[in-house]
């Protein structure tokens, strides 16, 4: 039947031929390839079983210990008002200036009255001297003396309620220069330059971000725990962790909710991440011990909303890239593990090293 196939049916299985015969010498050699990998200069370490902190996470809202509304003290019209909504306030600094006409003129009458006050005094004390050196050598009636002692104590007493008076003037007059008791950002502003404004008239409501604080309402279940330990970390929107300085756990539960608002505090200062009074976080609160699989956090690769490592098999010589499931954060340097790893498995701690490492692996013949 070949003697009837033309020229062409004839190349055309001679070249399948070849081809099959080049895809078995290529399978027959790949049979004995296998993977190297340089592990030199990759840092490494074995996933472990640890006991860590067993934690139940709840929602909280950040608000700010130091927060009021800043109301003037005296009577007077506005002529300075130089903060407004948004703007940064140092201690010390001015945020209202009122009229002090009235206050000026007080102050100096008080000081006229101090004035008289101890002029009558020296008088009366010098009267005083002068009738008991004559009644002690008799000269002059115990009555006169009594009255001289009289004057002067009169003359003493008036002299401290013109003091007081002065006193009190001086405090008037200091209550036109409205001062910030504290650094914090202007939240609201409340009058106007040029309003005229009496005792109790609000000016301005500002808040501290330097003291800050989560409030958050645990279910009457869960408090038994979270009081024994009274531990917990805050999780910023950026993943990030801060250790709580205090938690106030209030003695009973709301009528209502029958849940119990507990204040976690945070530290004191400016933080890594801005964090703002009214803002959802996560507050991970301690509940007991529990042994869980832990990994360096900096070990996970991430590929979109997929977590891998990369293992290290020395016995075949080769890197293996795997997706595991990862758990909690229990720190900024520890993450456990859910799944997809097992405890003395050996991983890369650094993904980018890794990676090269990964694409690196070639064949040896």
């Amino acid at each position: 039947m070949l003697h009837k196939l033309g020229k062409q049916h004839l190349v055309f299985f001679a070249a399948i031929s070849l081809v099959l015969t080049a895809c078995g010498e290529d399978e027959a050699s790949g049979r004995g390839k296998t993977f190297s990998v340089d592990f030199s200069g990759l840092e490494t370490v074995a996933a472990k079983n640890t006991r860590v902190d067993k934690e139940i996470h709840f929602d909280g809202v950040i608000e700010a210990v130091n927060q009021a509304v800043v109301s003037a003290q005296t009577s007077g019209r506005i002529v300075e008002l130089p903060f407004d909504v948004g703007d940064f306030v140092a201690k010390g600094d001015v945020i209202a200036r009122f009229t002090d006409t009235e206050q000026k003129a007080a102050f100096a009458a008080a000081g006229a009255g101090l004035e008289e006050a101890k002029a009558r005094f020296a008088e009366a004390d010098q009267q005083l001297q002068r009738v008991k050196d004559v009644y002690e050598r008799g000269m002059v009636a115990k009555a006169n003396f009594d009255q001289a002692v009289a004057s002067q104590q009169a003359a003493r007493a008036r002299v401290e309620s013109a003091q007081a008076a002065l006193d009190d003037a001086k405090e008037r007059l200091s209550h036109t220069v409205v001062i910030a008791p504290y650094s914090g950002i202007v939240e609201k502003r409340l009058s106007d330059v040029g309003a005229t404004v009496a005792p109790g008239t609000p000016l301005l409501e500002g808040l501290s971000l330097n003291h800050l604080r989560v409030q958050v309402d645990i279910p009457q279940q869960h408090i038994g725990p979270l009081r024994k330990h009274k531990k917990a970390r805050v999780i910023l929107a950026s993943g990030e962790s801060i250790d709580a300085t205090t938690l106030r756990i209030p003695p009973s539960a709301h009528v209502s909710t029958h849940s119990f608002r507990v204040l976690v505090t945070l530290p004191e200062g400016e933080l890594s991440e801005p964090v703002f009074p009214g803002t959802l976080v996560k507050v991970a609160f301690v509940s007991g011990e529990q042994e869980r699989l832990l990994i360096p956090t900096n070990a996970i690769a991430k590929r979109g909303e997929v977590s891998a490592v990369y293992v290290v098999d020395k016995e075949k010589e080769l890197i293996e890239f795997r997706y595991i499931r990862v758990g909690n954060g229990i720190d900024d340097q520890a993450t456990s593990v859910n799944s997809g790893l097992t405890e003395g498995e050996i991983i890369i701690t650094d993904p980018v090293t890794a990676a090269a490492a990964y694409k690196n692996q070639t064949y040896n013949n």
